[in-house]
């Protein structure tokens, strides 16, 4: 049985539309073009009319419409490697040959990048700012252990600081703290709004699935710090809201509720159809939840300070305790009864360490785990009849 279709879909496929068709018009509109990692500071590039570009919801792009096996193998003939980051192989692959969903991409005025997420976005921009031959801005995120110090945050200001001076000095204009601040607070809205529609999903029946979710993120990451943001976010909770009034689910016979680790698998959404078929609903997903934090209380104290928090504790720059901490969280609030590990070959930040989480959520919560292997973007490395296989064996042991 497949889950229900949001009223608001259509919504979110013209502001899809309307970012990449406003990519490809910033250049002839004079506005300049930057490159950006999906864990750098957005929200300062909007404010200083900068328009930020984000290969990694590319990379989602181009998996979904079912051509990233053939960008990868661009870029693996050009010798990049096929352990690489999938993400990267396929906008690689997509510049050296000039091809892929959007066809040629808009070439970038300037890169930023930000160590919090993984290392390989480092290598991957740089590769880039030797391509495009532009100017390129990393910022460094000391690891968070335990609770973030007092230090790491001086640290990471100073760089935010830094970023500033580095757009004034590629754009030749200065850098607005009051737009910035307007920037900031509209960003903060947006993720207040994505949190209360991650919170609904606490309901029986759950009126939203991964699917809903992982394409709804789009807002949250790419338009955080425009008014689009908190615009559809507002529609999105009203119709979830209607749904919970009416005691609708989003998929029939809900009778298990799961918890996804690791970003989507791209490329087959029908996986999560098929554990809707048989009842079981992901009514969380790590993932998501870690764009509810990008909250900014812009009056309270030094602005960059406040800026500086969410950058430096993002989901893939905290240690395992913490990360255990936020599931063994979400299975209390949402009710859980078994969670979905997407060991994904791409993104060895995200699942190095899923065994010890696996062995901790056995055996101090009792809850059942699968681990299911495959990469985000690039379908050699999933196997859909030993998976289904395993997913069927799984959903019998919670039944």
């Amino acid at each position: 049985m497949k889950s229900k279709k949001l009223k608001c879909a259509g919504q979110l496929k013209n502001l899809g539309m309307g970012y990449y068709m406003g990519a490809m018009a910033a250049k002839s509109a004079g506005q300049p073009v930057a490159w950006i990692t999906s864990g750098a500071p957005v929200e300062m590039l909007y404010a200083h009319g900068v328009f930020p570009f984000y290969p990694e919801n590319y990379g989602t792009l181009c998996g979904s419409r079912r051509q990233s096996q053939e960008l990868c193998q661009a870029a693996e003939a050009h010798g990049y490697n096929q352990d690489l980051c999938s993400y990267a192989r396929c906008t690689l692959g997509s510049v050296l040959e000039g091809k892929g969903p959007l066809g040629p991409l808009p070439p970038p005025d300037l890169l930023v990048t930000a160590k919090n997420i993984c290392h390989t976005v480092i290598k991957w921009w740089e590769v880039l700012a030797r391509h495009y031959n532009c100017p390129l801005f990393v910022l460094d995120t000391p690891f968070v252990r335990g609770e973030v110090t007092p230090q790491q945050l001086d640290y990471v200001a100073g760089q935010l600081r830094e970023l500033a001076d580095f757009l004034e000095r590629v754009t030749g204009r200065p850098f607005d703290l009051d737009k910035f601040r307007a920037t900031l607070e509209l960003a903060d809205r947006g993720a207040a709004l994505w949190q209360q529609v991650l919170d609904s999903r606490r309901h029986r029946p759950c009126p939203l699935t991964s699917l809903d979710m992982f394409t709804g993120m789009f807002p949250i990451v790419t338009l955080r710090g425009t008014e689009y943001c908190p615009q559809f976010y507002s529609v999105l909770l009203s119709e979830v809201q209607e749904r919970i009034a009416a005691g609708e689910g989003a998929v029939e016979g809900e009778k298990h509720r799961l918890l996804w680790d690791n970003i989507a698998i791209w490329y087959n959404f029908g996986l999560m159809e098929h554990f809707h078929a048989r009842g079981a609903v992901f009514v969380a997903e790590t993932y998501t939840a870690a764009w509810g934090h990008y909250r900014f209380a812009v009056d309270e104290g030094d602005i960059w300070q406040t800026y500086a928090r969410p950058y430096t504790e993002t989901l893939l720059n905290i240690d395992l305790d913490l990360r255990y901490a936020q599931m063994a969280r979400a299975i209390r609030d949402f009710v859980i009864d078994g969670v979905v590990l997407h060991s994904n070959r791409s993104c060895k930040t995200y699942s190095l360490g899923q065994l010890d989480l696996a062995r901790r959520l056995q055996s101090e919560l009792g809850i059942p785990v699968l681990l299911l292997e495959a990469d985000m973007t690039d379908p050699r490395a999933f196997a859909e009849g030993p998976a289904l296989t395993r997913i069927e064996a799984f959903l019998e042991m919670l039944g």
